[in-house]
């Protein structure tokens, strides 16, 4: 089996993410994650806005589960790399998987771990195989 497709991008911090104690709030971790599935959708030539969305070929992409594992934390001005690939394709849909490291010390330091979870709908969002375009864009190698 091939391995499978990834994209890192960098991520810093920002002070409105923070709890009073500048450790990033649990749900800017899982937006950190969104953005990773942005980034990848967009460094595979698909703009996330058609993959989520897309009226002229009749289908969405919603998410429909996330999960998060905060492994360590990640505070104001840390300059954060999160990793997103694919973990699996499916009939409908597709999980998309995430590593968010800080560095410490010259050293990488797992700081969460998770999945996103999507499902093809169409505009009446009764779940529809996902589209060809889409699933070469998640599948190819």
């Amino acid at each position: 089996m091939a391995p499978p497709l990834s994209h890192t991008i960098e991520i810093r911090v920002r002070f409105g993410e923070t709890d009073p104690y500048g450790v990033a709030y649990f749900a800017a971790i899982l937006d950190y994650f969104k953005r990773g599935m942005d980034e990848f959708l967009r460094s595979r030539g698909l703009p996330p806005d058609l993959a989520y969305r897309n009226p002229k070929r009749n289908y969405g992409f919603p998410v429909v589960a996330t999960a998060c594992r905060y492994r360590a934390p990640v505070r104001f001005d840390d300059l954060l790399m999160l990793r997103t690939r694919v973990v699996r394709v499916e009939k409908s849909g597709a999980t998309f998987g995430f590593s968010l490291f800080r560095t410490e010390a010259g050293k990488d330091i797992l700081a969460a771990e998770g999945r996103i979870s999507c499902r093809s709908i169409d505009a009446s969002w009764t779940p529809v195989p996902l589209p060809a375009e889409l699933r070469n864009i998640l599948s190819a190698r």
